[in-house]
């Protein structure tokens, strides 16, 4: 069974207290074996995933992971590494602009879940107009067992609008949820699961159960805009 190494934590851990190239380069070797135990764990998730979710068999690793190395030309902090890993496999790869599944290691904060974060404007006023107009169907998502089993708080709540969005009425029963940004379900674990043998089952039956709120979006995005 496909697991994440011990020595994978430790690297990360140890990223965050050395983020400087010559350390890095110094740890190289340990890196890729940690790029490489992490790139076997994301093999496995695709590859269930496309077995079960059709819009994703075309779709190659390398369409789905990161690079370690941030961009910090724009960017006021300029430690040169990712101190965590993460995977998004999503219809046409991490770019498309499509709802997904996402897999995050970082020894302090670790989640995965699915749906679609910081969507395109026009995707995210369709989305919030097939809610509203859905909304029963969008309830059933969210309460059903399988999907409260592993996202007992349903959307996650990040950068709502403190007031209703335009062009939706004010007293519209589940207004809260229209006032959400982005649509995404997160699982939390500790780092230390994914050492655990049964661990990427569980993530997997975690995206199966994530696979309704992803399709709804995704058919949404699709037909509406």
């Amino acid at each position: 069974m496909t697991t994440i190494n011990p020595e994978t934590l430790l690297f990360l851990t140890e990223l965050k207290k050395n983020n400087q190239r010559d350390w890095f380069q110094a740890h190289k070797a340990m890196y890729d074996k940690v790029r490489k135990n992490y790139e076997d764990f994301a093999r496995v998730l695709l590859e269930n995933l496309q077995s079960f979710d059709p819009t994703l068999q075309n779709l190659e690793l390398k369409q789905c992971t990161y690079r370690i190395y941030r961009d910090v030309r724009f960017s006021p902090n300029k430690e040169p590494y990712k101190t965590h890993l993460g995977v998004y496999i999503a219809k046409n790869g991490r770019n498309a602009g499509f709802a997904g599944y996402y897999f995050h290691l970082d020894p302090e904060e670790s989640f995965f879940g699915g749906g679609i974060y910081m969507p395109l404007p026009e995707y995210l006023k369709a989305i919030r107009k097939e809610i509203y107009y859905q909304i029963n169907e969008f309830k059933a998502i969210l309460n059903a067992p399988a999907f409260k089993k592993y996202y007992p708080h349903g959307i996650d709540e990040m950068e709502k609008l403190k007031k209703a969005p335009v062009d939706f009425p004010k007293d519209f029963s589940e207004i809260e949820l229209l006032k959400n940004k982005h649509f995404f379900s997160s699982h939390y674990y500790s780092s230390q699961d994914a050492t655990k043998e049964d661990f990427i089952g569980f993530v997997i039956n975690g995206f199966k159960a994530a696979k309704p709120l992803v399709d709804f979006i995704n058919f949404t995005v699709e037909n509406n805009v």
